[in-house]
């Protein structure tokens, strides 16, 4: 029984603790950046894909060319 209650509050705490994480996850606003050169502004921030790109254009860029859909996980660096 003890095991039981201790797997429920485990999992109960790993549920709460990605959902936190889920709600610090935002979308690039790429129609900000349509231009094909981005501003020379050091701004870091960490895509879902685990790389720190310059900014948020570079990180647009990105997704313009490879398709994929990446995320910003946070406003600095992996």
């Amino acid at each position: 029984m003890a095991q039981k209650a201790t797997f429920l509050l485990i999992l109960v705490i790993i549920t709460c603790l990605s959902s936190v994480q889920a709600a610090n996850v935002k979308k690039p606003l790429c129609y900000n950046y349509q231009v094909p050169a981005c501003p020379f502004n050091f701004e870091p921030i960490c895509g879902s894909d685990g790389v720190t790109y310059v900014n948020e254009c570079v990180l647009c860029d990105t997704i313009r060319e490879t398709g994929k859909k990446i995320l910003i996980v946070k406003d600095y660096p992996c």
